[in-house]
């Protein structure tokens, strides 16, 4: 007998109470709306039949699923087929205190019901795999007969993701021992196609499926196979607020979140990632390092802006979130990042040089970048190495506006000779003649002091000016 109801698919969500699923199979298009007004309906057409199938209530099956033995007070099942304009309706009521009453009909004609009662053993035992007649029954009897594993087993011979999804949460509905989780969760995983489907049977039972180190682990991995951005990174972030995550863990999650494509979505993961009590300082680099993946430059930033916020963040670290940052495109982002870097954290030289070069070689906008420069010189302690490549950023700016101003911060520091030596040498990029005197005059009280090879550097630096009056108060200001 061909299949009733093959690979069902979820296609939308109707109200909170009510869904509608459909699937195209080679008997034609089934449509199933769950839980409205407490009756469940499926109907399933091709060009030549129609099969209806009307439930309320709860039902209990025969051991062979090829009889009703009971429903609920109230409760009804209602089977209809028409072939060829042939139609044939199984009718079970209940009577109420456990009494039911059958009927089967070939057209508007009510036969017997020992041919009810064939025709019904020859369609139920596929519909009930096919649907959700009698699943908590079917459950608890193969939970009984066989625990966890018989009702797997089930599980894996169920028609469609909606109705496993269904068998699985009845499943985890029972109290089920803590060592049989991780193999629950990666059955369902691997037997439930829809991402949603498997994504809600997940969220909603988090603290059950994360109760072990083990389960935890099978919980991650089973999130690598929903392929939906949106689903995974919700139940990731669900779960990683839910229960603190391994350092093992966080690699799995990782390699979870690394497929996913929106930029959005991915940030949300690796933010949630960042607020682990669990991290080291290895798998905090894999996690800027992941965020390498997003190509907005705004969600990078906003989890690259997070990882610095970590207390315990190191110089290894921090390198890594530079490297991040480099290929950054939007300028604003990328120096609002060192900004408050500069700001807020005494950096080690070998970072100050890390963020000249960045500036140097892939911030084209002088105005962002004298902004950084200043920042640094404002509040970082610099050595002669960092102090050379800061200036070597200064020189690279073209507007003598924006230099003049960074070297007239420079001209504010306590400096030594060897420094003023370097910093007079860059003043020589600058083009216009009042700024370049201007930015000369601000280092003249500190040259005055200093030895003759400083003196000789700064007016080497004035020989750059052609305008005589701009040269000349240059010159003054040393005499």
């Amino acid at each position: 007998m061909k299949k009733l109801f093959l690979g069902l698919i979820t296609i939308a969500l109707i109200g909170k109470s009510a869904y509608c699923q459909e699937a195209s199979a080679s008997i034609g298009k089934t449509i199933v709306v769950n839980e409205k007004n407490g009756v469940q309906r499926w109907k399933t057409s091709t060009p030549t039949s129609d099969f209806n199938i009307e439930l309320r209530g709860k039902i209990e099956l025969t051991d062979d699923d090829k009889d009703i033995k009971s429903i609920s007070d109230d409760g009804y099942l209602e089977i209809n087929k028409t072939v060829f304009g042939s139609k044939r309706t199984v009718i079970i009521e209940s009577q109420g205190g456990g009494k039911v009453k059958k009927e089967y009909y070939e057209g508007r004609t009510k036969m017997g019901w020992e041919n009810g009662k064939a025709w019904l053993g020859e369609i139920l035992p596929e519909l009930v795999r096919s649907s959700t007649i009698g699943a908590e029954d079917r459950v608890n009897r193969f939970y009984i007969k066989g625990g966890t594993t018989a009702v797997l087993e089930e599980i894996e011979r169920l028609e469609g993701d909606y109705i496993k999804a269904h068998y699985g949460k009845l499943l985890l509905d029972k109290n089920l021992p803590a060592t049989e989780i991780p193999n629950v969760i990666s059955t369902l995983s691997n037997e439930i196609n829809s991402d949603y489907y498997l994504s809600a049977l997940l969220k909603d039972n988090i603290k059950k499926l994360l109760v072990t180190p083990e389960a935890a682990n099978a919980f991650y991995k089973a999130t690598e196979d929903i392929s939906s951005d949106y689903y995974k990174s919700m139940v990731l972030k669900d779960a990683l607020k839910s229960s603190t995550a391994s350092l093992p863990q966080i690699k799995t999650i990782l390699r979870s979140a690394s497929t996913i494509n929106s930029d959005y979505y991915l940030s949300v993961v690796l933010t949630s990632l960042l607020e682990s009590k669990t991290l080291d300082n290895e798998t905090l680099n894999e996690v800027i390092v992941t965020s390498k993946n997003i190509s907005s430059d705004y969600y990078r930033t906003q989890v690259l802006e997070k990882a610095l916020k970590n207390g315990s963040i190191s110089n290894t670290s921090t390198k890594v979130v530079i490297d991040a940052l480099s290929d950054v495109g939007s300028d604003y982002y990328k120096t609002s990042v060192f900004n408050s870097l500069a700001e807020k954290t005494q950096l080690d030289p070998s970072l100050q040089i890390d963020i000249a070069n960045v500036l140097r070689n892939s911030v084209s906008s002088d105005y962002y970048a004298s902004i950084t420069i200043t920042k640094i010189l404002q509040n970082q302690k610099l050595n002669n190495e960092s102090l050379q490549q800061l200036l070597q950023a200064a020189g690279s700016l073209n507007s003598s506006t924006y230099a003049s101003n960074v070297f007239e911060e420079f001209a504010k520091k306590d400096l030594s000779s060897a420094q003023l030596i370097q910093i007079l040498k860059a003043t020589e990029t600058i083009d216009s003649d009042h700024y370049l005197s201007s930015v000369l005059q601000r280092l003249a009280p500190q040259v005055k002091t200093a030895d003759a090879s400083v003196k000789d550097a700064y007016r080497h630096a004035a020989k750059s000016i052609d305008s005589e009056t701009y040269y000349g108060r240059a010159l003054k200001a040393i005499e």
